[in-house]
């Protein structure tokens, strides 16, 4: 009996499990048809419009959201920067708040040059909540007080690029902003092939640095000028080279007329001083100097109020921008300056027209030339330094080797200009009273070899017969005491040798070495002065005396001139 029950019930317990897996399958069957049912039926229109409305909300913004994602970006972007204004004259207020009438907190840098007076205070707050001014002036002057890290101006700006405007703006919309950033953003200018543009045009990472500038003129700007110019450094003659030209390629090295310039920071941070005076003239020639390439924006901002309409206020910005210019040239070691223009008269009643050529001896700007290129090229060089009342730009000089040779540099534009004035005065003194001179040692190297004088000249030896000394006033009176002649050069005889020596002034001491010989048989000695010069010689070589073309003129020298030069060990 008991084991027929343990029978039944292992018999209920396997009917039980059996009832359950045919249970369990059937539901996963029914399941398993809904589901391919489902998915293979088209959703119903409530379905599809449930579906469809979160990707339109994602895809169409409102207008203000739209506005608001734009002046986000911008912000985030670029910084506007306000770098050369006057204090005495300036518009700098009312171009703030035209930027920030459009773009709202937009980040605002005012830079200035010392304390300015009278003050300038900009009392508008623009932050939601009375917060602090997105508007930030800073002392480009050293503060004693101030930490290391804000000694950096560029610390000021936390965008990747900084806008540079000039004083007197009037922004109308966001939109030529959008256009400039979208232009710098994108690499498709590296590409000049125009279809290959189209294909390669792609966005600049956000860690890369471009190395590109965006020049934006303003529609006030003069259209009968040209704005570009090309600059030309050669540094190791200290010059510096202007020339018109009538493009906006990447030959527009620096635009005259009103504009503004969108960099980025990167670029900045590579220079030494990328907001020093004149800005942005000295930009520019740093911009040069790195590679930096240039591109001219089509589209123009607007103007705001006209300054400068006094006279007195236009002399004294004038004013300030030669001192700058001067020190511009200064700190760049430039001692020549070179214009290159297509000129036209300026036909003005104004009282200032009379001193056109005074105001621009050093100062770039809208008359610089004329966009009519079918005029004929006018040069204009300027020298700066070595005038009579300065001392000479080669200092003192050891071992015969001026100071500059060391900087890799020849000897300075200005000096061997006056240097060829002194000679010539020599020359014309010596040829009227009829002294027996020759032109001797490395003078006379070079004029034999290039008939010009060498570029790192710094004087002229003139050998002389001593027993024509008489005939001139001017060394007969220097053999006592220095003499300055009527055209105001200085004649001495030098305290370390019995040579003579003409200066270009009394302050000014470069000039011309007239080294005095006398003949003795068949032999030219030194007449009292020494040194590697005073070498003697065989009378051969005076009798005939030659000439040698040198500075345009037939100047005397020694016949057989080089073995002449070989004897005394010229080199």
């Amino acid at each position: 009996m008991k084991i027929m029950r343990l029978r039944h019930a292992k018999l209920i317990v396997v009917l039980i499990v059996i009832a359950n897996l045919i249970l369990f399958y059937y539901s996963w069957k029914s399941t398993l048809w809904k589901n391919i049912a489902a998915s293979l039926t088209l959703p119903s229109l409530e379905t599809y419009d449930l579906l469809k409305k979160p990707s339109q909300a994602h895809v169409e913004k409102s207008p203000k959201e739209k506005a608001r994602n734009a002046f986000k970006h911008i912000r985030k972007s670029i910084t506007i920067v306000f770098r050369t204004f006057y204090t005495f004259e300036n518009d700098i207020k009312d171009s703030i708040d035209s930027i920030l009438d459009v773009i709202p907190n937009m980040p605002i840098v005012v830079y200035l040059e010392g304390i300015p007076y009278p003050p300038l205070v900009y009392q508008r707050n623009n932050t939601a909540g009375g917060q602090e001014t997105s508007v930030r002036f800073v002392n480009l002057g050293f503060d004693l007080v101030k930490p290391v890290h804000e000694l950096n101006p560029l610390s000021a700006v936390h965008t990747k690029y900084a806008l540079f405007m000039p004083d007197s703006v009037r922004l109308s919309s966001k939109n030529l902003l959008q256009k400039i950033l979208r232009e710098i953003n994108t690499n498709s200018w590296e590409n000049k092939d125009a279809k290959a543009v189209l294909k390669s045009k792609s966005m600049i990472a956000p860690e890369e640095v471009v190395r590109r500038v965006i020049i934006v003129p303003f529609a006030g700007n003069l259209k009968s000028f040209v704005g570009c110019i090309q600059i030309t450094l050669d540094l190791p003659n200290w010059t510096i080279q202007y020339t018109a030209v009538n493009s906006t390629s990447d030959k527009c090295d620096l635009f005259l007329q009103k504009h503004a310039l969108l960099v980025d920071v990167g670029v900045l941070k590579e220079m030494p001083e990328p907001l020093a005076a004149p800005f942005p003239e000295m930009f520019y020639i740093q911009a040069k100097l790195s590679n930096i390439t240039k591109f001219v924006f089509p589209t123009s901002f607007q103007d705001g109020r006209r300054l400068f309409a006094a006279y007195h206020t236009k002399q004294r910005r004038t004013d300030i921008r030669r001192r700058q210019f001067r020190e511009m040239y200064k700190k760049l070691q430039i001692k020549r300056i070179v214009r290159r223009s297509h000129k036209v008269s300026i036909k003005s009643d104004s009282k200032d027209s009379s001193s056109y050529n005074a105001q621009h001896n050093l100062v770039l700007d809208t008359q610089f030339s004329s966009s009519n290129f079918s005029l004929p090229q006018v040069t204009d060089i300027d020298l700066i330094g070595c005038e009579r009342t300065t001392k000479s730009c080669v200092g003192t000089v050891y071992n015969q080797r001026p100071f500059y040779v060391y900087l890799g540099k020849h000897t300075p534009p200005c000096c061997l200009d006056k240097l060829k004035s002194t000679f010539n005065h020599v020359l014309e003194e010596f040829e009227n009273v009829g002294i027996r001179y020759w032109l001797d040692n490395q003078a006379l190297r070079t004029a034999i070899d290039t008939n010009r004088l060498s570029p790192d000249a710094y004087d002229i030896d003139i050998s002389f017969n001593v027993n024509d000394l008489e005939r001139s006033n001017s060394l007969k009176k220097s053999q006592n005491k220095p003499y300055v002649d009527n055209e105001g050069f200085y004649w001495i005889k030098a305290t370390d040798g019995h040579y003579f020596k003409v200066q270009f002034s009394k302050i000014n001491q470069i000039g011309v070495n007239l080294l005095p010989f006398e003949i003795s048989g068949n032999v030219v000695k030194p007449n009292g002065f020494f040194g590697w010069k005073a070498k003697p010689f065989s009378a051969d070589f005076l009798h005939p005396m030659s000439t040698v073309l040198f500075l345009g003129k037939n100047i005397m020298c020694p016949n057989n001139v080089r073995d002449y030069l070989e004897f005394k060990s010229i080199p």
